[in-house]
């Protein structure tokens, strides 16, 4: 995720868009970010479940991304991602 995504606090957007506080925040919705259309339109917010399936299929949870990332497969590995992802913010979401 590095290579292409900052994680820190304040971290800058690189090829892809910095994810501190991505879980709960609208998709497409970093202001200094040029997303791909579909993914400016796909305006959901990322939950838990949706950015499951997003990591298990990037191009086929929003056709049209720009994100070359194929996906992962394993489940227990986009769990611990999310759980990472759900860490790394001033918000996390709630675990239920």
């Amino acid at each position: 995720c590095v290579a292409c995504h900052s994680i820190d606090k304040g971290g800058k957007n690189k090829i892809g868009p910095a994810l501190w506080g991505v879980l709960g925040r609208q998709a497409g919705s970093i202001s200094e970010y040029k997303y791909s259309k579909s993914m400016a339109a796909h305006g959901k917010p990322w939950s838990f479940e949706e950015m499951n399936g997003f990591l298990t299929n990037p191009k086929n949870w929003v056709k049209g991304t720009k994100m070359t990332f194929v996906g992962l497969k394993k489940e227990t590995e986009r769990a611990a991602i999310i759980l990472y992802l759900n860490k790394n913010t001033d918000s996390p979401l709630p675990l239920q």
